[in-house]
Order: structure tokens, then sequence, then C-alpha cells
């Protein structure tokens, strides 16, 4: 019986914390308006989601300890290379590292798409990531159309592009 009671003790106080702890966070949904936002790249210049209201954007969401993260970064480079002429821009927001990490992966990578640093996963947290990649897809008046969890490929990346573009044309 003391067993018993003591477990039941310990489920209540387990309850109590991890309960109290919880936040209900509700995900950001296709349709919405995706959160609006600043950041600095490796160099110090600012990055804002406004300023590239117009375009086509791929938000991704990375870290370099994220072997599928690592892996899509030449695939996202090539679409990018493919893609950029047709109003077509890629922000690569690193999640939680510095940005001696980030500079080292964009020299190794010789990435030339946008690259933010989110140090303090505010921005993460603003678009409720919960695992590494995320992309969101977003329309040029910045509502988010799809998003994936997850690596992405060029041809995928295409056919999205190609679904955003026909429905603006609607």
């Amino acid at each position: 019986m003391k067993i018993l009671s003591s477990r039941l003790i310990l489920l209540w106080i387990s309850f109590l914390i991890f309960g109290s702890c919880s936040q209900k966070q509700e995900r950001l949904k296709a349709g919405e308006p995706a959160p609006l936002f600043t950041l600095k790249d490796p160099s110090g210049q600012t990055i804002s989601l406004k300023q590239l209201s117009g375009k086509t954007i791929l938000l991704h969401f990375w870290a370099d300890w994220c072997a599928d993260c690592r892996a899509e970064f030449p695939k996202l480079q090539a679409a990018y290379k493919k893609l950029k002429n047709h109003n077509f821009e890629i922000i690569a927001i690193n999640v939680g590292q510095s940005r001696e990490h980030v500079q080292s992966f964009i020299e190794s990578y010789h990435l030339t798409f946008f690259m933010a640093m989110d140090e303090n996963t505010d921005i993460a947290k603003l678009y409720h990531i919960k695992g590494l990649p995320t992309n969101y897809f977003l329309k040029p008046n910045l509502t988010i159309h799809k998003i994936i969890i997850g690596w992405v490929h060029d041809e995928q990346i295409r056919k999205i592009l190609s679904s955003i573009h026909e429905k603006e044309k609607k």
C-alpha cells in the first residue's frame, strides 16, 4: 500500500509540474499571414521579411548539427540558382548557433541565397519550429502557402512554386 501511495503521489506531483509547464501553442497554418521578422546575416546586414514582399519565399529553418539540413543545402543552392530570376528568394534561418558557425557553413557550401541568424531562437518560436529542417513556402503577399517539416528537393520546390503562381493568376 505504501508503494502504491508513493507512486500516486509521484504521479500527482509530475502532473502538477509538467501540466503547468505546457503551453498550448497554436501552429501556423496555410493561408495565414507569415509573422514578420528582421534578422541579421553573418556580416551584420539586416534581412527583413517585409522587404521581400512581392516575391515567393522559402523560409528554411536549419542548424549545422542536423544531418538532413546539411544534405539539403546543395539541393537548395541548385534550386535557387535555377529559380532566382523568377521572383523567388530563400531565407535560410539558422536556429540557435553563432555567427561563426553560420559563416563557416556558408563558405563550405558556397551558398548565395540569404542566410540569417536566429541565435536566441526567437523567430523559431514565432514560427513554432519543433524539428529541423522546417520549410515555410510564402506567397508574394507574405501569406503561408505550405509548411513542410523535413527536407525538400529542387523538383518539389519547383512544383510548389508553380502551384503558388497558378493560384496567384486566378
